[in-house]
């Protein structure tokens, strides 16, 4: 390593939070032929806010290199809503498109549009939330169980429902056990497939995602980061995107198109981003909050991780308790971080220590919730743009007990 990575090093333990050094140490790392630490350097900028405009598609056409595909799409997607150019990132990703095919889709002419999955999930795999549950419990799974009585009431059970919140808490994973619990196919939108740089081309490739749903329905189409595809046009610098916010109103309205059996669900971690309209009645004008995991969901989630691991008995209460707004994805990585501790151990030691409460608390100090920062994001909405009560979920959330780190 020169000395330029170990000035940079220095510097960064001195001032652990100076954004601008961070950013020249991911810089130095990927010049000095660190790919795998300049990468994970640009994603520690980007989940505290900290990334810069000008490192988004380098940092993606990394993950790209690194194999890193989703991620790779993420850091094009934040692209993309700035309104700056991801081409070469759209280049790469395009160029990697036959590793890329996922799934089972068997409609040759979808263009793998669709990553298709007949799951067996169920809320049970999903450790707490029930609160949530049992919110999607009656907007989704019941009106589809039991449209009679729906209809013996004059409900309509029509409209999409979106998901909220912080990255990593479970919205991908409960859209996809509420297809479980349905017995439906989960139909994923594959955003990267849908976008386009030729004009009028992701219109097109929309209308025909949704046609190929609607002829496989009953189904649950799921869209993930649907601020993608519906980002506020009054947020947009130029026209390029708002013909995409159409389409996608058009076809959640089925304007010359049927919508029955299409179970209609998204996700989103940037819900203000999202065009006012594509909130409207019959839309997506059902919104459900998913926080970070309670303390319950915590211990549900920190056993899943522990599982079958070579452990002394751990205090899993301990642990639940001392990581308040910690995602699912920041428990495995604590439950990661503290297996490599034993792992160094155990080659130290020449033997096989079991995990202990030591190591977790080791591993403890070195993180930090992620969810804190979007947290801290949504509390200036909540207070200063709630005028129609939009976000009522997470202000009560952000008054409650389990956000005292934000103060």
């Amino acid at each position: 390593m020169n000395d330029t990575l170990r000035g940079l090093q220095d510097a960064l333990e001195l001032s652990p939070d100076n954004h601008v050094l961070r950013l020249m140490l991911a810089k130095a790392y990927q010049e000095g032929g660190y790919p795998k630490e300049a990468l994970e350097t640009y994603n520690l900028l980007l989940e505290r806010g900290h990334m810069h405009d000008e490192a988004l598609v380098p940092a993606g056409l990394l993950a790209a290199e690194l194999g890193d595909v989703d991620l790779a799409r993420h850091y094009r997607s934040v692209a993309e809503q700035l309104g700056l150019s991801a081409s070469a990132l759209n280049d790469k990703l395009e160029s990697l498109a036959p590793k890329m095919s996922v799934g089972n889709n068997e409609d040759a002419g979808s263009e793998d549009m669709f990553e298709v999955f007949q799951l067996e999930l169920s809320f049970e795999d999903v450790g707490g939330l029930e609160q949530l549950k049992k919110t999607i419990e009656r907007l989704i799974i019941l009106p589809f169980k039991r449209p009679e009585i729906y209809e013996k009431y004059g409900k309509r059970a029509g409209g999409g429902v979106l998901l909220y919140g912080p990255p990593g808490c479970g919205k991908t994973m409960l859209a996809c056990a509420t297809a479980g619990e349905c017995g439906l196919p989960f139909f994923n939108i594959r955003i990267e497939a849908i976008l386009s740089k030729y004009i009028g081309e992701s219109e097109q490739k929309l209308h025909e995602a949704f046609q190929q749903a609607r002829a496989k329905a009953p189904c649950v189409l799921f869209i993930d980061e649907i601020d993608t595809l519906a980002f506020a046009r009054r947020k947009q610098a130029s026209g390029y995107g708002r013909g995409l916010v159409d389409q996608l109103l058009q076809e959640l309205d089925s304007i010359g198109s049927d919508n029955t059996g299409l179970l209609i669900m998204a996700a989103t971690n940037a819900p203000w981003d999202i065009d006012d309209a594509a909130l409207r009645p019959g839309r997506f004008d059902r919104r459900v909050f998913v926080p970070p995991p309670d303390e319950i969901a915590r211990r549900s989630i920190l056993r899943l991780h522990l599982e079958g691991r070579h452990s002394e008995v751990l205090d899993e209460t301990w642990l639940a308790g001392a990581t308040q707004l910690f995602s699912g994805a920041d428990l495995r990585a604590l439950v990661e971080q503290a297996v490599e501790l034993v792992i160094d151990e155990a080659l130290r030691v020449g033997a096989e220590p079991p995990l202990r409460m030591e190591h977790l608390k080791r591993a403890l100090d070195d993180l930090q919730p992620s969810t804190t920062e979007w947290l801290r994001h949504a509390r200036n909405y909540v207070e200063f743009a709630n005028e129609d009560n939009r976000y009522k979920d997470v202000a009560e959330y952000l008054r409650s007990g389990e956000t005292f780190r934000l103060t």
